[in-house]
């Protein structure tokens, strides 16, 4: 068995989409920052919220990993102990700093909005999120239902390449043929049509790394490229009628950047990149997500009376990635082990089980993304 070393590419490309999320929203807060970085840097920041497809694709692709071999049980112990602890620190940071110091109209924070917002779930009680960036979460743990049912069934090459081409086929057409309200609303929560050609494409990539490319894949990922172009026009145009001037055809070259960025780290065309201190980065990239827009407004605001804008822009963003690795090393790394332990027993999952028991056939590269320490997101 051939064995390659951690793919420290991946850990770079999800601190490069946080730090896309991030600069959008410090350049275009819709004026809750002090100074207005849009006319300068706008042209280039607004594409940013593309960050969160690439999130998306990599969590495609990382979070088959994880379930790859393992038991449903297995699988959400997994997907809690990662995603909750940075959660929990993150809600309590911003609850606080948005009653305290937050804008005019955000600054009413309850007990009772804290409290459902630690489920990670408020919108199911009709409350609002603390911070509006946790909406992406909402939708992970959508795509985790699909894959928590696939590893019921169990997951193979062949029921795999099934489920991408249904889900895909089921995107499309959900979007393209009429169906009454009500239905589509209840379809769009498990298909996500706006959303869901970058898990299938991830999951695409996986299958990739682990059995080589094909040229079914290679029509899959073709297929994923132009159902997320077409639901970019949509985007773009809500993001026009928000104010910002997005256009179409820059919106369709970064996700091929995106793709074609992805395809080489799947492929290894990215080995070259490999280097142990991005894994910090790698590390930080769910604390930074989760903590970075009303925590760094507000410092941004204390900051740029005495400080120049242009200073004070990437200090901020320096003081969000410190803070960032505190949380991943204080937190994350203490509470993990022991979270996961104790919903390991509850599920009755047997310890010492070990995180992935291979499936259908071994192959090699698939052992790389073991180490990949991408797959809190």
């Amino acid at each position: 068995m051939r064995v390659q070393r951690r793919l420290y590419e991946v850990d770079l490309l999800r601190f490069a989409a946080a730090l896309m999320i991030v600069l959008l929203h410090y350049t275009f807060s819709r004026g809750e920052t002090d100074y207005d970085f849009a006319p300068s840097l706008g042209a280039v920041t607004q594409y940013g919220y593309l960050g969160v497809e690439l999130f998306f694709l990599i969590s495609g692709m990382v979070v088959l990993m994880s379930v790859w071999g393992r038991t449903a049980r297995e699988f959400v112990a997994s997907r809690v102990s990662r995603l909750y602890p940075a959660f929990w620190v993150a809600v309590t940071l911003t609850a606080a700093t948005v009653a305290i110091a937050g804008p005019q109209g955000r600054n009413d924070v309850t007990v009772a909005q804290y409290v459902a917002n630690l489920s990670m779930f408020p919108q199911l009680a009709d409350i609002e999120y603390v911070e509006s960036v946790y909406w992406t979460l909402w939708s992970e743990w959508r795509f985790y239902l699909i894959l928590f049912a696939f590893s019921l069934v169990g997951i193979t090459e062949r029921r795999t390449h099934w489920l991408l081409w249904g889900w895909l086929a089921s995107s499309v057409a959900l979007e393209a043929f009429p169906v009454p309200p009500g239905a589509h609303a209840a379809l769009a929560l498990i298909v996500q049509p706006q959303f869901s050609h970058y898990f299938i494409a991830g999951m695409a990539l996986y299958m990739v790394h682990r059995f080589g490319f094909t040229a079914r894949l290679g029509l899959l990922l073709s297929a994923c490229y132009a159902n997320a172009v077409r639901e970019a026009d949509s985007r773009v145009d809500e993001l026009v009628a928000d104010g910002m001037t997005p256009t179409l055809v820059v919106a369709a070259l970064v996700i091929l950047a995106i793709f074609v960025v992805m395809t080489l780290a799947a492929t290894g065309g990215l080995r070259w990149m490999r280097w142990r201190g991005l894994s910090h980065l790698g590390a930080m990239t769910y604390p930074l997500y989760l903590i970075h827009f009303s925590l760094g407004v507000v410092a941004f605001n204390a900051m740029v009376p005495a400080v120049d804008p242009w200073l004070a822009l990437p200090l901020v963003i320096a003081a969000m990635c410190a803070a960032s690795w505190l949380i991943s090393v204080k937190v994350e790394d203490r509470v993990r082990p022991t979270l996961h332990l104790a919903i390991g027993r509850l599920l009755g999952v047997p310890p010492g089980v070990p995180s992935h028991r291979m499936a259908e056939r071994p192959a090699g590269p698939a052992r790389a993304w073991d180490q990949v320490g991408v797959g809190r997101f």
